[in-house]
C-alpha cells in the first residue's frame, strides 16, 4: 500500500452504529500522477472541504475515513473495470476509474500521454483496494458491536447539472440506488431532518442515486445501510476560485445539528434497522 492513502479521525469512544467516509476530498497528488493540465483546473474535480464540513463527526462517536489521494488520480467511487486489456492501454473516460478529462463539466484533458494498464493496476492495488478494505473493516466493526451499521458516504455536488447547462435545484441529494443500499425509512429520516432546516433534499434523483461505494458496502437486508449524501457546493464555496464562502460556518453548524439528530436516531434501540416499506413521501421543495 502506498503512503498517504487515507486518514481516520476516530472518536474517543466509539459508541455509534454510524460510520462515515469522504472519498473525494483528497488533495495529496502523488508524484507519479504526471498530469499535464493546470492544477487549479484539476482541483475542480475534488469534493473540496467535505472532510472539513464534517470534521465534527468524531465528537459524536462516528469515525470518519478520508481519502488523501485525489479522485482524478483514481476514483474510489468507481468499480474496478479495465477497458483495454488487449491493447495494454487504458481508455479513460470523463467519469471512469481513472479519468481522461477533469470532469463532465470541465473537459480539459488531464494527460498528454496514453495511460498504460499497468499504471491503473498499480493505482488500484495501492489506493483503491486499501481504501475499500479499510472502510469494510470499519463497517464490520460497528456491525459486530451494534448488530447494525449505517454508513454515510459524504460528497459535494456541482451547482449545475446536464454537463453545466442547467441549474442544480437541490441543496442535498441522498442516494440509495433506489433502496438497494439502504432501507427507505432511514433515508427518509435524513431527508426529513434536512427539510426541517429548510434544505431542498431529494432521494435517488438522476445522477445522484449512489455509485460504487454504497453499492459495494450497502446490504440493508443484513442491517448494513449505506447512503450517499451530496451537498451542493454553491452553499459553501466559490466553484471557480475554490475559496470557501462565509456561509461555510452556517452550513457546518446546520450539518452538526442534522447529523447529531440523525446519529442519535440511528443509535436508538427503538429504531428498526431492517428495511421497511417506503412511505412514498415526496421530495422536499422550498416554499415559493
Amino acid at each position: 500500500m502506498a503512503k498517504n492513502v487515507f486518514s481516520i479521525d476516530l472518536p474517543l469512544i466509539s459508541a455509534s452504529c454510524v460510520v462515515a467516509d469522504s472519498p473525494h476530498s483528497g488533495k495529496d497528488y502523488p508524484v507519479d500522477f504526471d498530469y499535464a493540465c493546470d492544477l487549479h483546473s484539476l482541483r475542480q474535480a475534488e469534493d473540496m472541504a467535505v472532510d472539513n464540513l464534517y470534521n465534527f463527526l468524531p465528537a459524536t462517536g462516528v469515525p470518519l475515513l478520508q481519502a488523501q489521494f485525489p479522485r482524478s488520480y483514481i476514483d474510489a467511487n468507481r468499480a474496478e473495470f479495465f477497458d483495454g486489456r488487449l491493447s495494454g492501454e487504458y481508455h479513460a473516460g470523463d467519469s471512469s476509474l481513472v479519468r481522461g478529462v477533469i470532469s463532465p463539466r470541465h473537459t480539459e484533458k488531464i494527460y498528454d500521454r496514453k495511460l498504460n494498464l499497468s499504471e491503473v493496476f498499480n493505482r488500484v492495488a495501492d489506493y483503491h483496494r486499501p481504501y475499500h478494505d479499510k472502510l469494510a473493516a470499519m463497517i464490520d466493526d460497528v456491525h459486530a458491536r451494534h448488530g447494525k451499521a449505517v454508513h454515510l458516504n459524504l460528497h459535494s455536488m456541482p451547482s449545475t447539472i446536464n454537463r453545466g447547462t442547467g441549474v442544480n435545484p437541490f441543496d442535498i441529494a441522498i442516494g440509495t440506488r433506489d433502496g438497494d443500499t439502504c432501507a427507505p425509512h432511514i433515508a427518509e429520516k435524513l431527508q426529513a431532518l434536512f427539510a426541517a432546516k429548510g434544505y431542498n433534499a431529494v432521494i435517488d434523483t438522476q445522477g445522484y442515486r449512489g455509485a460504487e461505494i454504497v453499492r459495494r458496502h450497502g446490504d440493508p437486508f443484513n442491517d448494513r445501510h449505506s447512503l450517499q449524501v451530496e451537498v451542493n457546493r454553491a452553499l459553501y464555496m466559490d466553484e471557480k476560485t475554490l475559496q470557501l464562502k462565509p456561509e461555510f460556518a452556517q452550513l457546518q453548524n446546520d450539518l452538526r445539528e442534522i447529523m447529531g439528530d440523525f446519529i442519535g436516531w440511528c443509535d436508538s434501540p427503538a429504531v428498526a434497522s431492517k428495511p421497511q416499506p417506503s412511505t412514498g413521501a415526496a421530495p422536499h421543495r422550498p416554499a415559493a
